[in-house]
């Protein structure tokens, strides 16, 4: 039984990082934006998008992880409300990927501008997507949901009681 491939990133934003096999920690915009380098490694090993993806395709120890957003900033992208949502059409991505932020109390003392990230959720459909924002907007009023065409990402924020949550969703292409 041959394996399936694993969804690709269809854009990536700098400040997002790779780690590869090899425990290396890739880098997007570190010197230059749009490539991708190693903290203190070799200035002339810098990677470009196309490669980063043959990386993660290649290597199943290989892990994205998408920048979040900064907590005391606008979200990137243009807002979103629910009659704009419901008309939203983010092809040509098949599926998403879901990375979630919760900043709380503690971290906002100790100094956190994005908040503790959870593990990343694979495998959402465009239109568990649009559903679960649907129901974001239902339950909180005061979210802001915003899409970042120019990065392939959805952002929701919204706060519970102390707790600003933010998610990221990454669309992906098979």
């Amino acid at each position: 039984m041959t394996p399936t491939p694993r969804p690709t990133v269809w854009r990536f934003a700098d400040r997002d990082t790779v780690r590869d096999g090899d425990g290396n920690i890739w880098h997007r915009g570190l010197r230059t934006t749009l490539r991708w380098a190693v903290p203190g490694g070799d200035g002339a090993a810098e990677l470009d998008d196309d490669a980063v993806r043959g990386l993660l395709a290649a290597s199943p120890e290989a892990v994205f992880a998408a920048a979040p957003p900064y907590a005391y900033r606008p979200l990137p992208g243009r807002r979103l409300d629910a009659d704009a949502l419901h008309r939203l059409d983010i092809r040509p991505a098949t599926g998403t990927t879901l990375h979630r932020t919760v900043l709380d109390r503690v971290g906002a003392v100790l100094g956190s501008v994005t908040g503790a990230a959870r593990p990343p959720q694979g495998g959402l459909r465009p239109a568990d997507v649009r559903a679960s924002l649907q129901g974001t907007i239902a339950r909180h009023p005061l979210a802001h949901i915003t899409h970042d065409r120019a990065h392939g990402r959805l952002h929701t924020r919204y706060a519970i009681a102390h707790t600003l949550h933010t998610h990221t969703y990454i669309l992906t292409t098979p």
